[in-house]
């Protein structure tokens, strides 16, 4: 990464131009696939929300040597967002596919008829943009230091499980 500018890289990385090829590059393996899967299948049994399974790759990644650094923080949370994201692409793809994609939807007081794939693309690419945006905020107050760059991989964290969660009910409430 020498001679690449900082935010220059941030900017790639909070654009989601950066998400599945480099962060599978930085570590992600069947084995953070297997320990998400198994988190969120424990979590359908009703004790837990999926959202407790945020942090279970990069938590027990961090207590490793060399986690505990700034850089082995990043690539920690750099894993799980892979995991996350491979999800939320699977789920997405899935509901673009599914009954949900071809469901006619009314808007504009019934002035335009919309697919619910119109819908789920442009939801999609607002909260893309609304995520990058947000982490870029999150890293605001510790600009300039090494933990702007943590605050940042936090929120791609958070926001990308989230909303891999969202997609992955609205596929499971699907007529």
């Amino acid at each position: 990464m020498n001679g690449v500018p900082r935010l220059l890289l941030a900017a790639a990385v909070a654009s989601g131009l950066l998400i599945p090829a480099a962060r599978a590059q930085d570590g992600m393996s069947a084995a953070d696939r297997a320990t998400l899967a198994a988190c969120l299948s424990a979590a359908q049994g009703g004790r837990r929300t999926p959202e407790t399974c945020i942090g279970a790759v990069q938590g027990p990644c961090m207590k490793q040597p060399g986690g505990e650094t700034t850089s082995g923080m990043k690539a920690c949370g750099g894993r799980e967002i892979a995991a996350w994201d491979e999800r939320l692409n699977a789920a997405y793809r899935s509901a673009l596919a599914g009954d949900l994609g071809t469901q006619a939807a009314v808007r504009g007081g019934g002035s335009r008829t919309l697919t619910g794939a119109d819908i789920l693309r442009d939801a999609q690419r607002a909260w893309i943009a609304f995520r990058d945006r947000k982490c870029d905020a999150a890293g605001l107050p510790m600009e300039g230091g090494s933990g702007a760059g943590l605050q940042s991989v936090e929120c791609h964290l958070g926001e990308t499980a989230r909303q891999a969660i969202f997609l992955d009910g609205l596929k499971a409430r699907e007529p």
